[in-house]
């Protein structure tokens, strides 16, 4: 059986991830497909949870909408795209995006049983 892949957040979006705020990321590049179980991890590689990538939506970044940016964990599109270029540098307004709208499980203990 192979590594799974991780999808990695910065610290700061991870409670978002938690809490079920954030339920979807937008990335630059289209590596993930429909179907696929990932880590969630953060930027230093722990795991936090799974998740089930359960849609991909390409969008151009000036097409980003305020509903975009409430499933992404931020209050409106002006505050998404921030952090977008932020995160990317200076998007161009027809640069493609890949919307991964995503069912995250958080990671359960392992039992640990009792050898007698």
């Amino acid at each position: 059986m192979g590594r799974r892949r991780r999808l990695k957040f910065r610290d700061e979006y991870i409670p978002l991830i938690l809490s079920g705020r954030k339920r979807t990321t937008i990335r630059a590049k289209a590596k993930y497909v429909k179907g696929e179980v990932v880590d969630v991890a953060d930027l230093r590689g722990k795991i936090h949870g799974e998740a089930v990538i359960s849609n991909i939506v390409e969008k151009r970044f000036s097409d980003l909408t305020d509903q975009d940016a409430i499933e992404d964990g931020f209050p409106d599109v002006k505050e998404l795209k921030k952090a977008l270029k932020d995160i990317y540098g200076d998007l161009e307004e027809d640069a493609t995006l890949y919307i991964y709208h995503f069912k995250f499980r958080k990671r359960r203990p392992l039992s640990r049983k009792r050898r007698r």
